[in-house]
């Protein structure tokens, strides 16, 4: 029973090496990835997914326009691109926050789909203007989303470390 307890796995051998500072940086990578997945879960997918209307969604985009501090190229961008596919925006924005929501709290993909929520953050703030206050919340999940991706969060205790572990050929997850 005691031989159990204290095997040595390369994994445990590796968390045992990093020391107090290491298990607190792999756990505040844990907490990061679900705690920042279940807000997105919230506030982006549910919300977008239940105020986002066919009518509500073009008011938000014509506001953007209007603003009279809007890029010229991304206001051209809203009138002519996103407010006549407003409909198949609002599935295709909803679709994708929800399915980036659920990959962070899996811990699955997440080097491969960070950069795209990092785009589409940056459409965000391109859409509200960069030195508005409305931006503020975009600039702040960059931040975040960068530190996951420089940290691999989803390698710990996260289906990629899992696929890491399983398949060494997917070393690059």
């Amino acid at each position: 029973m005691q031989a159990t307890v204290n095997a040595r796995t390369p994994a445990r051998e590796a968390y045992l090496a990093t020391g107090v500072a290491g298990g607190l940086a792999f756990w505040g990578a844990v907490f990061m990835r679900v705690a920042f997945g279940g807000w997105l879960l919230y506030h982006e997918a549910w919300e977008k997914l239940t105020t986002w209307t066919p009518k509500t969604l073009p008011a938000v985009f014509g506001t953007f326009a209007k603003n009279p501090h809007a890029y010229g190229f991304y206001k051209s961008f809203l009138l002519n691109v996103a407010l006549p596919n407003a409909g198949f925006l609002r599935g295709l924005i909803t679709g994708w926050e929800l399915v980036f929501a659920i990959a962070l709290l899996l811990g699955i993909g997440l080097r491969i789909l960070i950069p795209f929520q990092i785009f589409a953050n940056l459409n965000y703030m391109l859409a509200k203007t960069y030195g508005s206050g409305n931006a503020n919340l975009d600039r702040l999940t960059i931040i975040i989303l960068v530190t996951m991706f420089l940290v691999s969060a989803g390698r710990y205790y996260g289906a990629d470390g899992f696929l890491r572990r399983r398949f060494p050929q997917l070393s690059w997850l």
